[in-house]
């Protein structure tokens, strides 16, 4: 009887040290590693957006293989800061803004000096005519607004700063090499959903229903556009 027992319990401590391990496992299983392929996929992909602006410098600038060595950890580095403004959320949007534009002239001035003349005066371009096409965006926009909805001088004096403040944040966010193209995309139409809220504040009821008249026929061509076989 007594071996019985002793039996038992052995058995018992077998099947408690079983489970125990079998915990273990499972924890060390479930537990983050930074080593982890989901992690590492995590970083490559907020890399990525640093990686095609490096690709387009180097197909427009002709870069050597020892400019490119040079350029890779400046934007690494600047993509990291950017991420950081980003999500401090002690910062306001302006002063978000003004550290962005803080770090990326800095990190364009590091890159400007591993250039040759030549090289220089290309990136310079690319800046200007970066520029030039915001701005003419958003000159043709007020244009079609004015047009369309028959706006008066003080109306077209009002929406004028909303369209400067969309086009400097759309320009921010377009050269924000911290994300991702769809970031980017969810970003802007947010920027331009503010905007049009507040020239939508301007308007008269009949201006209102116009414009919204208008966008829609806008967004029924761009899906058409969209379309495949269209």
């Amino acid at each position: 009887m007594e071996n019985m027992k002793i039996d038992c319990i052995k058995k018992m401590i077998a099947i408690l040290a079983t489970l125990t391990f079998g915990c273990a496992v499972a924890f060390a299983t479930s537990a983050p590693d930074s080593n982890s392929p989901a992690r590492r996929n995590r970083g490559q992909a907020a890399q990525r957006p640093a990686r095609d602006f490096l690709q387009e410098l180097s197909e427009k600038l002709n870069l050597t293989d020892a400019q490119k060595a040079a350029i890779k950890p400046i934007l690494a580095t600047e993509a990291n800061e950017l991420k950081a403004v980003h999500q401090d959320g002690s910062l306001s949007n302006e002063q978000k803004q003004a550290k962005i534009k803080e770090i990326r002239d800095n990190s364009r001035e590091k890159i400007n000096a591993l250039l040759t003349t030549e090289q220089q005066k290309l990136f310079a371009e690319m800046k200007d005519q970066a520029g030039s096409r915001m701005r003419e965006r958003f000159q043709n926009r007020l244009t079609v607004l004015a047009e369309k909805l028959n706006l008066t001088d003080e109306q077209k004096a009002a929406i004028n700063p909303i369209l400067a403040t969309e086009a400097n944040d759309i320009k921010a966010v377009a050269q924000d090499n911290s994300l991702s193209k769809e970031q980017k995309q969810t970003k802007i139409a947010g920027i331009r959903e503010a905007s049009d809220t507040k020239i939508n504040a301007l308007l008269t009821p009949e201006q209102q229903a116009k414009w919204a008249k208008l966008k829609e026929n806008a967004k029924q061509e761009r899906n058409k556009k969209n379309t495949p076989g269209a």
